[in-house]
């Protein structure tokens, strides 16, 4: 179970605000939530409160498009009923808005992550670790995992850069605990330096978006091959034979 702690409130992104985007208004995005058995009893019990005098709600062809396609993407909630099922149906609204109420909160503590500990036994990873004192508060609380991640740099703007954090972070961590990295990663040079600097497992962002942008799952599996094949030929140009040798001594610092 991965605790996002990068994205409690979403960050100013101009561009987002300059094109009024924000998929999750449409219903894209939230399949993950709206399959969820809590969350649809949450959007049940919304859809029972009583709906504002309809007269009053003003209907443009921008609300009638969002309309459209948040009922295709209803299906989870209505039991795959048809595009006109969902349109009639009160739950696809209901879950965007939902959505949109739990899906941050910046009143998240250590405590509640105490409590997450204690509701489940599955190993819990925390995302958005950046500072070695925060990765220790996540061995105190018993976390199974640090993530080390600034969302993208979508979040804070000249945000701290999560390489230059790796080191003291894996550093305290001291191999207790296996660290995921991510930020910044565009090919497998920059996979063999986070690995080089002491983390367990490197993720993709933008890449796989990209891949998945220009030809779906093929274009995202061609995306992992590519990396995979560079980091591979950055092992072997720099006289290593397996991803286990590499460390510091494979790096130099200009």
């Amino acid at each position: 179970m991965v605790v996002t702690l990068d994205t409690h409130l979403l960050g100013w992104r101009t561009r987002d605000l300059d094109l009024a985007y924000l998929p999750f208004t449409r219903g894209m995005g939230i399949a993950q939530s709206a399959s969820d058995p809590v969350f649809q009893q949450l959007v049940r019990e919304r859809a029972s409160v009583p709906k504002a005098d309809a007269a009053a709600v003003k209907v443009t062809p921008k609300a009638v498009a969002a309309a459209l396609t948040i009922a295709r993407k209803g299906a989870p909630l209505t039991g795959g009923g048809s595009l006109r099922d969902n349109l009639r149906s009160p739950l696809p609204r209901a879950a965007v808005e939902t959505f949109l109420d739990v899906f941050s909160t910046p009143a998240v503590t250590w405590d509640d992550l105490a409590k997450a500990r204690e509701w489940t036994s599955l190993p819990i990873i925390l995302k958005g670790i950046v500072h070695p004192d925060d990765a220790q508060s996540a061995l105190d609380a018993g976390m199974d995992g640090i993530w080390i991640s600034n969302h993208g740099g979508r979040q804070i703007d000249q945000s701290v850069p999560t390489l230059a954090v790796l080191p003291e972070i894996a550093e305290r961590v001291a191999g207790r605990v296996p660290i995921v990295f991510d930020s910044g990663v565009r090919g497998g040079a920059d996979a063999a330096i986070a690995l080089a600097l002491g983390a367990t497992v490197v993720a993709l962002g933008r890449p796989y978006a990209y891949g998945l942008g220009i030809a779906g799952e093929t274009g995202v599996r061609e995306v992992v091959r590519n990396l995979l094949a560079e980091l591979d030929i950055t092992l072997g140009l720099a006289g290593l034979t397996s991803v286990a040798q590499l460390d510091r001594n494979a790096l130099r610092e200009v």
